[in-house]
C-alpha cells in the first residue's frame, strides 16, 4: 500500500516506540508484505512462516523481533511485539476521511433528541425519538437509529447500520456496514403446532471501544439486556442471540453463532465458524478453536476443540462408513474385557 505521506524511519520509530536499527533518514511511504514490498516500503515479520522472504525482500525497512534482527540485511524497527508495532505504523499511513461535523439535509430526526454540535450524520439517515448522540459521533449514510438509542463520544457507525430501539453503545466504538443491533431474539412458544411469538422487551448494551464487523446481528434481550463488555471485538457475519453476555476483551472470529442466554467470560478467543449452544456458561480465558461445537458449560480456562479436520475424500468416506458400527464394537469390546478381566469396564460405563 502506497501512501501520500512520507516519514523517515526515525520519526516512525519514535511514534511507535520501536528501536531503530540502521539509517534514521531512510524514507518510508508505504507498507507491504516481505514478498511483495518495493523500495520505499516498510514490511514486517511476525510469523516465522514468512522468514524465508527476509533475505530477498526489496523493502527499505522491516519491523521484526530482536531474535530476527540479527539476520536482517536492511534497516529495521526492532520490537518485542512486531504485530502491535505494525498496527501503529499502519495508523500513521491510514487515509482517514475527516468528519464534517454537520448533519446532511436529507436526514430525518425525531422528537426530543440530544445531538452534540460536533456530530456528523451522512445522507438519508433516519433518527428516531429521544436519541442521544455524543461528542464527535459519526453516522454513515443510510443508517437507521431507533427510539431511545444512545451513542457515546467518538463512536462511528459505517453506512447502512440499523439500530432497533433501546440500544446503548459506549465510547470509541466502531460498527461496520450492514450490522443489525437490537432485532428480536428467536423466541417462540408452541401451542398445538402453531408458533406464538414471544415479545422481547429488553435492549442491547455495548461497552467502550468495541468493534463489530460487517453484517453481524446482535439480538435484543427478552426481559433483560444483551450485553457486550469493553474492548470486545467481533468479526463479520456473527450471530449473537438474545440475553447473551460477553465479557471484556473477548474476540470472536467470523461466522460464529451464539445461542440465547449464554454467558461468555472475559478475554476469551472464539475461532471462526464455532457454534455455541444456549443457556451455558463459558469462564474467562477460554480459547475455542475454529468450527468447534460447544453444547455444555466450560468452567475451566484452557483451549477447547471439537469436530473433524478435512481429510482426503476417500479416507473420509471409509471413516463415515465405520461410524455406524462403533456402538456394536464398543459392546463387543466390553464383553471381551469382562470375560478376561471381570473388574474392567469401559470409561463410558463409569
Amino acid at each position: 500500500m502506497k501512501s501520500n505521506k512520507t516519514k523517515t524511519l526515525q520519526v516512525i520509530a519514535d511514534l511507535v516506540g520501536a528501536r531503530l536499527q540502521g539509517d534514521p533518514g531512510c524514507l518510508i511511504s508505504g507498507i507491504a508484505t516481505l514478498e511483495n514490498a518495493e523500495p520505499g516500503d516498510i514490511s514486517f515479520l511476525s510469523n516465522q512462516q514468512y522468514r524465508k522472504y527476509l533475505i530477498s525482500t526489496k523493502a527499505s525497512a522491516v519491523i521484526l523481533s530482536p531474535a530476527d534482527a540479527k539476520d536482517c540485511p536492511i534497516d529495521a524497527l526492532v520490537s518485542d511485539n512486531p504485530r502491535l508495532s505494525l498496527a501503529r505504523v499502519a495508523s500513521i499511513f491510514e487515509e482517514v476521511e475527516e468528519p464534517s461535523h454537520t448533519v446532511h439535509t436529507t436526514v430525518i430526526i425525531g422528537k426530543n433528541c440530544k445531538i452534540h454540535p460536533s456530530v456528523t450524520i451522512g445522507p438519508y439517515c433516519v433518527i428516531g425519538d429521544e436519541v442521544t448522540l455524543g461528542e464527535n459521533v459519526i453516522i454513515g449514510s443510510n443508517c437507521v437509529i431507533g427510539n431511545t438509542c444512545s451513542l457515546d463520544a467518538n463512536t462511528v457507525l459505517k453506512s447502512r447500520v440499523t439500530l432497533y430501539g433501546n440500544v446503548r453503545i459506549g465510547k470509541r466504538c466502531l460498527i461496520h456496514s450492514g450490522t443489525v443491533i437490537g432485532s428480536d431474539g428467536f423466541g417462540f412458544a408452541n401451542q398445538g403446532g402453531v408458533w406464538i411469538k414471544v415479545p422481547h422487551l429488553g435492549g442491547v448494551v455495548i461497552g467502550d471501544q468495541v468493534e463489530v464487523g460487517a453484517n453481524t446481528t446482535i439480538d435484543r434481550g427478552f426481559l433483560e439486556d444483551t450485553t457486550l463488555g469493553d474492548n470486545v471485538i467481533i468479526d463479520n457475519l456473527v450471530q449473537i442471540g438474545h440475553n447473551v453476555t460477553i465479557g471484556a476483551g473477548t474476540a470472536i472470529a467470523g461466522c460464529v453463532g451464539i445461542a440465547g442466554s449464554t454467558k461468555i467470560g472475559a478475554a476469551c478467543l472464539i475461532g471462526g465458524g464455532a457454534c455455541i449452544g444456549g443457556h451455558i456458561q463459558i469462564t474467562d480465558h477460554v480459547h475455542i478453536t475454529a468450527t468447534s461445537a460447544v453444547n455444555h458449560s466450560l468452567n475451566e480456562r484452557g483451549v477447547y476443540s471439537s469436530g473433524f479436520p478435512a481429510k482426503p475424500s476417500h479416507v473420509w468416506r471409509k471413516n463415515v462408513a465405520r461410524f455406524q458400527f462403533l456402538n456394536n464394537m464398543a459392546k463387543r469390546l466390553r464383553s471381551l474385557e469382562q470375560a478376561v478381566y471381570s473388574d474392567t469396564r469401559l470409561v463410558e460405563d463409569e
